[in-house]
């Protein structure tokens, strides 16, 4: 259907070869591919989906156990799935990643690992700007991590069945690092008019109904810019504005409902502590 609506009828089908092991490609008259064993089809394009093996051969042994030493120390500590042990990617003798939102080492805070962990929606790039900036901030001493907040496999952002022992939620991941390093935005400081923030509202919808992007955590903390106001209030602002009455109302929707359930949890918190003699905490940072 959708082929014939946008008027590609004519192209050709796309055959998968998931899972598949071709030792040569034999082309022949341009288009026609003939696959080592023996089974031949008419192509315009093929792509090789091979992925990579996660390697660091030039760092020292010493390094890579105490990467995997941590692992196996969060895996014993069970958590947010560090027990995935047996995981296909660490079957394929791949190196282990540091512990701290895996960027770095507390033993070794000069070597960063940037970009390899595993948005489960999200592009990599942005979240890998955040770690520089997290990592310059660790160096000069500025990052303020919490003494209980878990670390590595056992965070809250680790994606639940992920496939790679890296797999975290896209914005979770983002604002657990920006944190650290009071870059997460506030409602005080969105809402807060200035001389960098003159459409408040603005960005807090922008905020609110939009995606983790960097300048939403260049509007605070050590990297502030008025430039992201800008871009956060003109740029992203209509991106979400574009996105049409339907689907703007549909996300308004569920954040409406969303505050109403947080509310809710809030009021029963409060009665549960005042039966049990606690004091409630609200807007409480976790790991």
């Amino acid at each position: 259907f959708w082929m014939w609506m946008y008027g590609e009828t004519h192209l050709k089908p796309i055959h998968s070869f998931h899972k598949t092991t071709i030792d040569s490609i034999d082309t022949k008259n341009g288009t026609t591919v003939q696959f080592d064993n023996g089974t031949t089809f008419d192509a315009d394009m093929i792509i090789m989906a091979t992925g990579y093996k996660q390697s660091f051969p030039f760092l020292s042994d010493v390094i890579k156990q105490e990467h995997r030493d941590e692992y196996n120390k969060q895996s014993c500590g069970g958590g947010g799935g560090g027990g995935n042990l047996n995981n296909k990617r660490h079957e394929l003798d791949e190196d282990f990643l540091p512990s701290e939102h895996f960027i770095i080492n507390k033993r070794r805070p000069r070597l960063a690992f940037i970009g390899f962990v595993r948005p489960n929606v999200g592009a990599i790039p942005p979240m890998s700007e955040l770690q520089v900036m997290w990592w310059l901030c660790n160096l000069r001493g500025q990052v303020k991590r919490l003494s209980s907040a878990p670390t590595g496999q056992n965070a809250s952002y680790m994606v639940l069945g992920r496939k790679y022992p890296y797999g975290v939620d896209y914005g979770n991941y983002m604002h657990r690092v920006a944190e650290d390093i009071d870059a997460a935005p506030t409602l005080s400081s969105l809402l807060q008019s200035s001389k960098r923030n003159k459409h408040p509202w603005k960005a807090l919808y922008t905020y609110c109904q939009g995606q983790a992007h960097i300048p939403l955590f260049r509007l605070r903390g050590p990297f502030a810019s008025k430039m992201c106001w800008d871009v956060t209030t003109n740029e992203l602002w209509d991106v979400c504005v574009r996105r049409g009455a339907a689907e703007n109302i549909g996300l308004l929707s569920v954040t409406i409902v969303s505050f109403w359930m947080n509310l809710a949890a809030c009021l029963l918190e409060c009665v549960w502590c005042l039966c049990c003699g606690r004091r409630p905490s609200f807007f409480t940072r976790y790991g």
